[in-house]
């Protein structure tokens, strides 16, 4: 409702006003009254109308220079002068203050009806337009930072090269990057039963509750510390350090962070997590560097993690569509494998790396969200594994494989478009509890309804609607395992008024009723 306050040295007239002016018409209330200037200042500091109307001549202060102290103030609020005197300068000076209108008693009603629907509809006005740009500067700012982070898994993953790194648009304040040493982690999520064959949209799920966990984390642990995801199940903490800190303290400082990192993801969202660190670097531009070194510490952690590291690096051929990399990377593993060979039957080792590769090659292009499709006038002459002899019919199968598999990209989203759903991501899990509607983010986003539907479900691989509800499903299983809610109360809490509605859709998506998870 509107706030509408009246200044004036005359009783009468403040009961006049008070009496004729159309409160419920204009969905007005009445903010307060006051009998001088000095009580009027008092009354708008106080209350904050969005409407004075004030009388010129008063004791004490006048309404023009209570105006110019309000005004002075920042005091934003509409402005209505009802005098009895007609007087030019005071016209001119209301004029210059933004006053909105200057009325001459005796007021009717129909003046003042008029007069305060009028100056409402201003205020509508000028709420919107405040609206609309506190939204696209609430926009362009989520872009940026999203556009910084992107720069930065860039420079990580070394598809941004170290020379162009100085023209890079870092997250953080620039002297965390000049001032400071830098150092990464990477964090590996483990593949177990739980994370097996999940969706894309599953995929959203997990990725945004352990950047949630992570950011949250570094805010008390780590405040210097970027967070950012790499490919696939390859995330990273880009770790800042000061200068005057001993290798000793930074040791300490690694052990207690990595641990509480590992412990969190699995407390808070049950998921494995492994952890290898690099070297710290006194340039940022080395970073590269550092995360290779990370990669190399989390292989050496397990056996057969050598796999993992071809797959990233496959993964970044294929992203950069570079099939020269792709074969350097593939002949070094060779190489590898054969060196690390203990004799035994050589036709089943070249049978066994065959198979061993065109797996890991398969998973490298999901991991860039890319989909493989055999053509099948060739499928029968590539799949004969047991072809496979020696390291030159090895290449021979691998090379079929890669020049007759049909790698389709999915339809390249924009910087712009990918930003719009990130955020779409992460305002339904800050405000799955409320009556989320397309229609409200299109406005937030400036893209229309339609086209937004469309975006979210290429990306996501869902509906917006659908997503909206297993996340609130999500979370009301979390608040039930707690044991500290009733099952209306976890409804309401995750945005359902009707109970039975509620418990459909929660059986629908978990395979159980609310009550019988309870019961576990």
């Amino acid at each position: 409702m509107w706030k509408i306050a009246i200044v004036d040295d005359d009783f009468q007239v403040l009961r006049g006003l008070r009496h004729i002016i159309p409160w419920a018409e204009l969905d007005a209330e009445f903010a307060g009254e006051a009998i001088d200037g000095e009580e009027g200042l008092e009354l708008v500091r106080r209350v904050g109308p969005d409407i004075v109307i004030t009388d010129l001549y008063m004791p004490g202060i006048s309404g023009i220079e209570m105006i110019e102290k309000l005004r002075g103030e920042g005091f934003a609020g509409r402005f209505v002068i009802h005098s009895g005197y007609t007087d030019f300068e005071y016209a001119r000076q209301a004029i210059r203050l933004d006053v909105d209108d200057y009325l001459n008693k005796p007021i009717t009603v129909d003046q003042i009806r008029e007069v305060l629907f009028r100056t409402i509809g201003r205020l509508e006005d000028s709420y919107l337009e405040n609206m609309e740009k506190k939204k696209l500067i609430s926009f362009v700012q989520n872009y940026e930072k999203q556009t910084a982070s992107e720069q930065l898994a860039g420079l990580l993953n070394g598809t941004v090269q170290a020379n162009a790194a100085a023209e890079l648009k870092l997250p953080g304040p620039r002297s965390h990057w000049e001032d400071r040493d830098q150092l990464t982690a990477v964090v590996e999520l483990v593949k177990t039963d739980r994370i097996t064959d999940i969706s894309v949209a599953d995929w959203h799920l997990f990725r945004f509750a352990m950047s949630n966990v992570a950011k949250e984390l570094t805010l008390t642990e780590w405040p210097e510390a970027e967070f950012v995801w790499l490919l696939g199940a390859y995330s990273a903490f880009v770790l800042h350090i000061s200068r005057e800190e001993s290798p000793e303290s930074l040791a300490k400082r690694l052990a207690h962070f990595t641990e509480l990192v590992t412990d969190s993801m699995q407390r808070y969202l049950g998921l494995t997590v492994r952890i290898g660190l690099g070297q710290r670097k006194s340039r940022w531009t080395d970073l590269k560097a550092s995360v290779d070194e990370a990669f190399e510490a989390l292989n050496a952690s397990s056996p057969g993690q050598g796999a993992m590291e071809l797959v990233r690096r496959l993964s970044h051929a294929l992203q950069r569509n570079s099939e020269e990399n792709l074969w350097s990377h593939l002949q070094a593993y060779m190489d590898k494998q054969e060196a690390a060979a203990l004799g035994g039957d050589t036709k089943l080792f070249y049978k066994v790396l065959a198979t061993e590769l065109w797996t890991l090659l398969q998973y490298a292009a999901g991991q860039v969200d890319m989909a493989i499709t055999e053509e099948e006038d060739n499928g029968a002459a590539i799949a004969i594994v047991d072809t496979v002899m020696n390291r030159h019919d090895l290449e021979s199968y691998l090379n079929a494989k890669v020049k007759t598999i049909g790698i389709k990209r999915q339809p390249v989203i924009s910087q712009k478009h990918k930003a719009a759903v990130d955020f779409m991501i992460g305002y339904i899990h800050e405000h799955y509890a409320s009556d989320l509607t397309m229609d409200e983010l299109a406005g937030k986003l400036f893209i229309s309804k339609n086209y937004l539907n469309q975006l979210f479900k290429k990306v996501t691989g869902e509906t917006f609607m659908n997503y909206v509800i297993r996340v609130r499903l999500e979370k009301a299983k979390a608040l039930l395992l707690e044991g500290n809610y009733l099952i209306y109360e976890v409804a309401e809490q995750v945005g359902y008024q009707n109970v039975p509605y509620f418990s459909t859709l929660f059986k629908k998506y978990c395979g159980m009723n609310p009550s019988d998870l309870l019961k576990k």
